[in-house]
């Protein structure tokens, strides 16, 4: 197994939520949860990657397919108290020169398919989420645990193979690593009153980073419609690559009105810039990176 290449390639750029009370003029739009609701989301996600060096393009595919529940736990005055864990999750990473890279079905696992093993471990695995109800994440607990079992599950025992895969894990499965990503999910509601037209910001941070205008499209007995245009970057350093790319990503957003929380959501984006490769020196690599999200409501 080359850890390398996988570590390389393991980019999950990416995840959504909503709702109001319907009364005439301008609005609050928020989550309305209550203990022991429950939602299940599947989340798809088709991310192409184009590299081009002295006329040779390398294109690498990555397919990812997860399926994941929230369980509203508990509520405060001002934050929800929400669990979560993995039913599943797939991904299957493809490049136009080598082949398929990795193929994984997490509920599946394959008895001495590393990758299989590893990523079993997320499955059924309990977090505990702290959200605003405008939907920003303050915390996630348990995520440094879940990479530890991520591990143990794949029966890795070596403490240099150990520590390569918790560095590669903790980008995506840490707390913060899940909080900033589940954050793309959630958080996109105003903190202001707001009518049928209307506009407000807000920002993500984490492997992406992205300047959100969100404007209410729609808000009648059914729910809302949002939609968003964000100036996104993708500025990272890892395994010996840094890649800086700059674009744009488009995203509509449906919610249900009884509690908010979201029926469906697609994000499309493009970005483009260089990346450099360590053993290459100071060569820029032009690279481009073109990605659909979507995340439906199915339970």
């Amino acid at each position: 197994m080359n850890f390398n290449k996988f570590f390389g390639i393991l980019v999950l750029i990416g995840m959504v939520g909503l709702s109001p009370i319907q009364v005439l003029g301008q609005q609050k739009l928020a989550y309305s949860l209550k203990k022991d609701d429950s939602f299940k989301i599947k989340q798809e996600a088709k991310q192409l990657i184009i590299q081009e060096l002295e006329g040779a393009k390398h294109e690498l595919t990555n397919d990812l397919e997860a399926i994941f529940t929230f369980k509203v736990a508990g509520e405060t005055a001002s934050n929800y108290i929400i669990e979560m864990a993995f039913e599943d999750f797939g991904m299957k990473t493809t490049s136009n020169l080598q082949g398929v890279l990795i193929n994984v079905k997490a509920s599946e696992p394959e008895a001495g398919d590393l990758m299989s093993e590893i990523f079993n471990g997320l499955i059924g695995y309990q977090l505990e989420m702290i959200m605003q109800k405008d939907g920003k994440i303050i915390e996630v607990s348990g995520g440094n645990e879940l990479v530890e079992n991520m591990i143990t599950k794949a029966g890795i025992t070596d403490d240099f193979t150990k520590n390569l895969m918790r560095e590669s894990l903790s980008k995506e499965f840490s707390s913060d690593g899940l909080a900033k990503s589940f954050e793309q999910m959630t958080y996109f509601y105003p903190t202001e009153l707001v009518s049928v037209g209307d506009t407000w910001n807000n920002e993500f941070n984490g492997k992406l980073k992205a300047k959100n205008n969100w404007t209410l499209e729609k808000l009648d007995a059914d729910g809302s419609s949002i939609s968003g245009t964000s100036e996104i970057t993708v500025d990272t350093v890892e395994n010996g690559t840094t890649m800086a790319l700059a674009g744009n990503q488009q995203t509509s957003i449906t919610t249900n009105a009884e509690n908010g929380f979201i029926k469906a959501v697609t994000s499309e984006s493009l970005a483009e810039g260089i990346s450099k490769v360590a053993n290459l020196g100071d060569v820029e690599i032009p690279t481009s990176i073109k990605s659909t999200i979507t995340y439906e409501l199915i339970q």
